[in-house]
């Protein structure tokens, strides 16, 4: 039977018939009576978070000594001395055990006298404190030579970095993350990466290290798709923090070690390390308005498509990278009906074969079921399809537009459209003339009235086709998460049943309120990167206000 992997970022308890408080039960191989003991800030910014939940060893004796984070959250810089003396505790006691006095806040920088009776009636008397502790952790999270666009394989559990390049690397600067507050010991400048070398990581506590094997190689890969188990979230950005608030025709495009993120509003796209998230720099616009959507193929070719109205000229730029100046690629006058601009995809290799599609936007007077298809064959575009769909619902204007994409490179082998249709959100696949064949039902949850089922995006990785669909929730604040699905799409006869439970499900993951609740439009793409061993999955949302990055590979391992 296959397996379906789902992962949850924000996690919603509902309680179902009762709220009562779950029993806090001691793990297997900690003490007999007292299993753990949780610390709770009892003030300021964080009250009510949990600091540390401290399994007490077996033989622990008289005095317990609780290891707390020297900073708050792990990754800040938000050091927690400040809240040692009013903390809160609780404790895991198994049934019949007592501590008396009760556990309230306490001044953990003394040692607070209890008395601990077991569940055999046996009475220890114990004393309760704590000390900040810096962290052993001392991982090696990301590698990139920036200069060459190489991002190295890191292998946790073999400790090694593979650079899969022929690029000269005798003398390369290196970036590099790890573990909150670790530190590299090497100098990262300058290095020679022809010949094995080594990357150690020191822990903030100065102490625990990780020694990383550096070499050009290719890991061998398995035969096809992603390996169950690689699944990674590779960060989860809050927009308010990267400055955005227009959620009107948000689009995305990768290229390189970059991601791009427009906000189709005139303004040049601002681009990130695909990795990390972490801001680089503006993209090129050159002659492109940047009112309209931008796209990404399968090997980091970028398009940008300029907003036209019906009977205006439809321009679209290609670029090879976020700083080169884009390249008119395609002109074409608007005779679908429709105004057009905001969602547009793109699968293969735009400098080889590919299909792209502009989805035709509905308008206040009419729905639209139309889109446009382009061609590509040598690289070169062929002439404007106009295709209007069959068997499926009008969409509407807005947040209701939904994004279509190619099923491959080859316009023969269909698509796939899904869009906002009251609670009715179906993901529908199109053959090559635009007539419905399959489809997927809207998610059995009950909750498809407050979920746009309106973002796809395919692609090829290792031998397997690929499609996301990304679901923003239109009520973040009422607990209905957004939702990422990702289907193989290689064969279509698994494509039956709901979006959430089709047999051609292979991912799942879903997002809760992150940041500022602006409107229920967003993007996803897949992007493989260009040694072929990783596939990410880029999201932004800006109803539950985030950019995020869940990334695959195919190493065989």
């Amino acid at each position: 039977m296959k397996k379906i992997l789902y992962l949850t970022l924000v996690a919603i308890t509902t309680a179902l018939g009762s709220c009562q408080k779950p029993d806090l039960v001691p793990a297997v191989g900690t003490d007999a009576d007292m299993g753990s003991l949780t610390v709770k800030f009892a003030s300021g910014p964080f009250r009510g978070e949990e600091a540390i939940r401290y399994l007490i060893p077996a033989n622990a004796k008289e005095k317990i000594i609780i290891p707390v984070p020297w900073f708050y959250p792990e990754s800040s810089s938000n050091e927690t001395d400040v809240y040692m003396k009013e903390m809160k505790l609780e404790a895991a006691l198994v049934n019949n055990a007592k501590i008396s006095p009760s556990l309230s806040i306490l001044d953990l920088t003394k040692e607070n006298a209890f008395t601990l009776t077991g569940a055999d009636g046996t009475v220890r008397n114990i004393t309760i404190s704590a000390v900040r502790t810096k962290s052993s952790k001392s991982a090696l999270t990301f590698f990139s030579i920036e200069a060459l666009g190489v991002t190295g394989l890191i292998d946790q559990n073999a400790k090694t970095v593979s650079l899969i390049t022929a690029e000269d690397l005798s003398n390369v600067d290196v970036e590099v993350s790890v573990s909150p507050h670790a530190t590299v010991v090497e100098p990262l400048t300058h290095m020679n990466l022809n010949a094995p070398s080594t990357i150690t990581v020191l822990a903030h506590d100065g102490v625990s290290k990780t020694v990383y094997q550096v070499q050009k190689m290719a890991p061998p890969k398995i035969t096809y798709g992603f390996r169950s188990g690689s699944q990674a979230l590779s960060f989860n950005l809050k927009l308010d923090d990267l400055g955005y608030s227009n959620g009107s025709k948000p689009s995305l495009a990768a290229s390189g070690n970059f991601v791009a993120v427009s906000t189709g509003d005139g303004s040049a796209p601002k681009y990130y390390n695909r990795s990390t998230g972490k801001y680089v720099g503006v993209m090129t616009l050159g002659a492109a308005a940047g009112n309209g959507a931008i796209a990404s193929d399968a090997k980091g070719n970028i398009l940008l498509l300029d907003q036209a109205a019906n009977g205006a000229p439809v321009k679209i730029y290609k670029s090879a990278s976020m700083t080169a100046t884009p390249a008119s690629f395609i002109t074409w006058t608007n005779t679908s009906g429709f105004p057009l601009g905001s969602k547009l995809s793109v699968n293969g290799d735009l400098n080889d074969k590919a299909v792209i599609i502009a989805t035709c936007e509905g308008t206040s007077g009419a729905g639209s079921k139309s889109f446009v298809r382009w061609t590509v064959n040598g690289g070169v575009a062929g002439s404007a399809e106009v295709v209007d769909a069959s068997g499926i619902p009008y969409w509407g204007s807005g947040v209701n537009i939904g994004k279509m994409s190619s099923r491959s490179n080859d316009a023969n082998d269909g698509s796939f459209i899904g869009f906002y249709d009251g609670g009715n959100d179906n993901l529908y696949y199109l053959n090559k003339s635009g007539a419905m064949t399959a489809s997927l039902a809207a998610q059995t949850s009950g909750n498809a009235w407050g979920i746009n089922n309106n973002l796809t995006d395919a692609k090829e990785f290792n031998n397997a086709k690929y499609l996301a669909l990304y679901c923003p929730s239109h009520f973040p604040n009422w607990g209905i998460n957004s939702e990422l699905y990702l289907y193989d799409v290689s064969g279509m006869g698994n494509f039956s049943g709901n979006v959430n439970s089709s047999n051609a499900l292979v991912f799942s993951a879903n997002y809760g309120q992150l940041g500022s609740i602006v409107s229920a439009s967003g993007d996803v793409l897949i992007a493989p990167t260009t040694d072929g061993y990783k596939m990410q999955v880029f999201t932004i949302d800006f109803n539950t206000g985030n950019f995020a990055c869940y990334e695959f590979d195919c190493i065989d391992k």
